[in-house]
């Protein structure tokens, strides 16, 4: 029983790896040239005013769309789009549903290789598969909920505000 009770602790302490190496929010630097650009944030439910650059902001993982914009009297603002994408630590969970997917390959190998006419190692390598992939959903989906299975990209943000374009005075 205390073994059966370890072995659902690790699994599910396990069961949310991307989370709990990314968090929910992310941090990223913001610069401009010049600096003293107003930083506007529209990501999720991260705070509107991001701070005036060079400043770091914190946008949730999960947001989509996300995006900022820089601002600076007598330049033209700009606008970045953040993409979201997989991070490499919800790659985690699988590592982790593997031992299941091992084991119940193994179960499949040696019932199959007892039965003539069926190819055990690729039942075996099907049975892997599948509950490998079943093993590491509940975590998945998870850390997709939760935003630790995502960054945002670009992971730090450099603009060169260009000047407003002035126009030439009248002649007198």
């Amino acid at each position: 029983m205390k073994r059966a009770i370890l072995a659902a602790a690790v699994v599910l302490s396990a069961a949310r790896c991307a989370t709990m190496v990314n968090d929910t929010t992310e941090k990223i630097p913001v610069r401009s040239t010049p600096a003293g650009a107003v930083v506007s944030v529209d990501c999720g439910n991260a705070p509107l005013y991001g701070g005036v650059t060079p400043t770091t902001i914190i946008v949730p993982r999960a947001a989509m769309p996300c995006s900022i914009t820089l601002a600076k009297e007598g330049y033209i603002q700009k606008r970045i789009d953040f993409q979201r994408q997989l991070s490499g630590a919800a790659s985690a969970n699988k590592t982790v549903a593997a031992p299941v997917g091992a084991a119940a390959a193994l179960i499949g190998f040696l019932v199959a290789d007892h039965v003539s006419g069926l190819n055990a190692d690729a039942i075996a390598g099907s049975i892997y598969s599948a509950t490998t992939a079943a093993a590491a959903a509940p975590a998945n989906a998870f850390d997709a909920r939760k935003g630790g299975a995502y960054k945002q990209v670009p992971g730090e943000v450099e603009v060169t505000l260009d000047p407003e374009p002035t126009t030439p005075s009248p002649p007198r």
